[in-house]
C-alpha cells in the first residue's frame, strides 16, 4: 500500500506539470526499489517533460528490460521516440504496446498520431476509431478522427466529433488545438489563431498549440496560406504520388515554358517558406513570442546568409567586380543546404546534409578565390557548385 502511495505522489506531480520535482521523487523512490518498471516509466515521462529526450528514451528502455510484458513501458518509449521524430522506431514500440494491450485507447491514439504524421490518413483514421471502440468518450481519439475526416473532405463529420470532444471536456487544450488545425487547413487563419490562443491559455506549455499559433499567424500572409493549403492537400497523396507530381511538374514546365515561373515559385516556397515567414513573423507583436528559441536561431542564420548574398550581388552589380557577384550567388545557393539541414530531424540524415553543405561551401569558396585571383578553372568550379546545389535539392527533396 505504501508503495502505491509513493507512486501516486510521482503521478500527481506529473499531472500538476511539476516534472523537476517528479524526477527527484522518482529517483528517490528508485533508490529503494531499483527494479520497479513502472517507476522507471514515470521517470521517463518526467525527463520527457524536461526535454531530456535521450535520457527519457534510455529510461523507458530500462523499464522494458525490467519487465518486457509492461505495455505502458512500450507506450512511453514510443512517446519519447516520437518527440525525437524517430517515427519508424516509435511505430514499432507502440505496436508492441498494442500487442500486449490492444484495448487501450491511449495506445491507439499514439498509433494514429504516428500514422497521421506519416501522411497515412486512412490508417490514422482506423486507429482513432479503434480507440473509440475501446472508449467512446476518449477526447484525443475524437480529435484525431476529426483531423483525419477534415483532411479527407468529410467536414460535417469532423465538426460533429470536435463538438462531442468539447462536450466531454470543454477545458481540454488538445481539443481546442485540434479545432485550430482544422480551421487552419480550411484557410481560416484568424479563427484558427483564436482556438490556438485558447489552447495555450489552458496549457501554456503545449508545443502542439504553439506550433499551430505560429502557423496561423503566418497564414495571414496570402502566399503562405495558399502554399500551406496546397501542401496539406499533397499529404492526402501517397509518398510515391507526391514525388511523381513534383517530377511531372518539372517535366511539364520544360515542355510549356510559361509554367516555369510557377514551378520555380513552388520549389522556392517548398524550401524557404518556413524560415522566410518565421523571419517576417518576428515583426509581429504576437509572433515573435510564439516562435521557439530554435526557430529564432534558424531565422537568424537564414537572414544572415540571405542578406549577405543579396548585399554581395548588389555590390557586384554596381561595382562590376566579378568576385562579388560570384560570392553573392554562392551565398544564396548555400541557403538550400542550410535550410535543408535545419529541417532534417533524423540525426543520420542531418549529418549527411551538413557534410554535403560544407562540401558545397568549400567548392564555392574555391570558385570565389579563383575568380578573385584570376586563376584558370574558376568556371568549372562555379559550375560544379551550381550542379552540386541542384543535386542536393533533388536528392534531399525526394527523400523528404
Amino acid at each position: 500500500m505504501n508503495s502505491i502511495q509513493n507512486i501516486s505522489r510521482v503521478q500527481l506531480l506529473l499531472q500538476h506539470k511539476r516534472p523537476q520535482e517528479a524526477e527527484q521523487e522518482a529517483r528517490r523512490q528508485l533508490r529503494d526499489d531499483p527494479d520497479n518498471s513502472y517507476l522507471h516509466c514515470l521517470l521517463a515521462l518526467a525527463l520527457m517533460e524536461l526535454v531530456r529526450l535521450p535520457e527519457a528514451q534510455a529510461t523507458a528502455q530500462q523499464a522494458i528490460h525490467l519487465d518486457p510484458e509492461n505495455s505502458f513501458a512500450f507506450y512511453v518509449l514510443s512517446a519519447t521516440l516520437q518527440r525525437q521524430h524517430e517515427l519508424p522506431a516509435a511505430l514499432e514500440a507502440i505496436e508492441e504496446a498494442l500487442a500486449l494491450d490492444p484495448e487501450d485507447a491511449d495506445y491507439q491514439h499514439v498509433l494514429g498520431q504516428i500514422r497521421f504524421q506519416q501522411g497515412q490518413l486512412y490508417a490514422a483514421l482506423r486507429a482513432a476509431e479503434a480507440g473509440l471502440q475501446a472508449d467512446p468518450t476518449h477526447v484525443d481519439c475524437l480529435g484525431l478522427r476529426a483531423r483525419c475526416l477534415a483532411r479527407l473532405g468529410r467536414r460535417d463529420e469532423a465538426a460533429a466529433d470536435l463538438d462531442e470532444a468539447l462536450r466531454q471536456s470543454p477545458s481540454d487544450a488538445g481539443t481546442h488545438a485540434d479545432l485550430g488545425w482544422v480551421a487552419l487547413e480550411r484557410g481560416r487563419a484568424k479563427e484558427a489563431a483564436g482556438y490556438f490562443r485558447e489552447a495555450l491559455r489552458l496549457n501554456p506549455t503545449s508545443d502542439y498549440a504553439r506550433e499551430g499559433l505560429v502557423s496561423a499567424l503566418k497564414a495571414r500572409f496570402w502566399l503562405y496560406n495558399g502554399f500551406y493549403r496546397f501542401m496539406v492537400w499533397t499529404q492526402t497523396l501517397s509518398p510515391g504520388m507526391r514525388q511523381g507530381m513534383f517530377i511531372g511538374l518539372f517535366i511539364l514546365s520544360r515542355v510549356v515554358p510559361g509554367l516555369l515561373p510557377l514551378y520555380l515559385v513552388l520549389v522556392y516556397m517548398s524550401w524557404f517558406a518556413e524560415p522566410l515567414f518565421n523571419s517576417l513573423l518576428r515583426f509581429n507583436r504576437y509572433g515573435r513570442f510564439a516562435l521557439s528559441e530554435e526557430d529564432t536561431q534558424y531565422s537568424n542564420q537564414f537572414l544572415a546568409l540571405l542578406v549577405s548574398g543579396l548585399a554581395l550581388l548588389a555590390a557586384g552589380y554596381y561595382s562590376k567586380i566579378s568576385p562579388f557577384t560570384t560570392a553573392g550567388i554562392v551565398a544564396l545557393g548555400l541557403l538550400f543546404p542550410l535550410v535543408g539541414t535545419q529541417r532534417q530531424w533524423h540525426p543520420k540524415r542531418r549529418q549527411q546534409s551538413k557534410w554535403f553543405g560544407w562540401g558545397l561551401a568549400a567548392v564555392g569558396v574555391l570558385s570565389i578565390s579563383f575568380d578573385a585571383l584570376a586563376l584558370p578553372g574558376e568556371g568549372p568550379l562555379f559550375l560544379t557548385f551550381l550542379g552540386g546545389t541542384l543535386v542536393y535539392v533533388w536528392v534531399m527533396g525526394l527523400r523528404s
